[in-house]
């Protein structure tokens, strides 16, 4: 079950820890492509997605994205982490800013993840809400685009995103966690992260590498 005491654990690790962990328990990688990135450098977020997809409206009349409130409202999962996909065509209008992130905060949710554009980088910056996307642009997109999915996978960066899947994101980019690997990949990069403070206290004592690791033992 994930909680914010599973939360804090995460935040204390890094994504480049989570991949190697991965790697080591002969698990696939599942980071997302590099094009996704913090809106404000060096942000951090961990926490549960719920997922949104949606797609372009025939015309003005027919965009909704009522549904993207009502998962604003009702996120459904621990330390929720809002992820949505929007299809290319959308991708200079801005799907998060300052208001959504005020709906969202009032909920619990602890960032946001987008295949697209957000918008209100200096607002964003300002309420220290993180949010990782492609790109950022000032279009307004309301008018333009309906609410497709909630709930059901997505795709972003390259990699499908089910809710309640787990995000870990710093600034060297975003992994995903699914339920059935996060107690193994969390221990394995636990173990990772007290190995590289035992290695690194020995080189730092004047050590070489080999000899840090023949003091410590390889890598776990």
């Amino acid at each position: 079950m994930f909680d914010e005491k599973l939360q804090s654990t995460l935040l204390s690790l890094s994504t480049a820890m989570l991949a190697d962990a991965r790697v080591r328990l002969g698990l696939p990688e599942n980071h997302l492509d590099s094009g996704i990135r913090p809106v404000v450098p060096f942000s951090k977020m961990a926490g549960c997605a719920v997922t949104v997809e949606l797609e372009m409206a025939p015309d003005e009349a027919s965009a909704d994205l009522s549904g993207v409130v009502q998962a604003y409202e009702e996120p459904g999962v621990a330390c929720p982490i809002i992820v949505i996909q929007i299809p290319e065509a959308a991708h200079h209008q801005g799907i998060f800013g300052e208001g959504a992130a005020t709906m969202a905060r009032k909920t619990g949710y602890v960032g946001v993840l987008v295949e697209g554009a957000v918008r209100d980088s200096h607002e964003l910056r300002d309420m220290e809400f993180p949010a990782f996307s492609r790109c950022i642009a000032p279009g307004y997109i309301v008018g333009h685009v309906s609410v497709k999915t909630v709930g059901e996978p997505v795709v972003i960066g390259g990699r499908t995103i089910r809710k309640g899947d787990v995000i870990l994101a710093d600034n060297d980019g975003v992994i995903v966690v699914g339920a059935e690997d996060l107690e193994a990949v969390v221990e394995k990069s636990l173990a990772i992260k007290q190995w590289e403070i035992g290695v690194h206290s020995q080189v730092a004592a004047g050590k070489t590498a080999s000899e840090a690791i023949g003091v410590v033992g390889p890598m776990p």
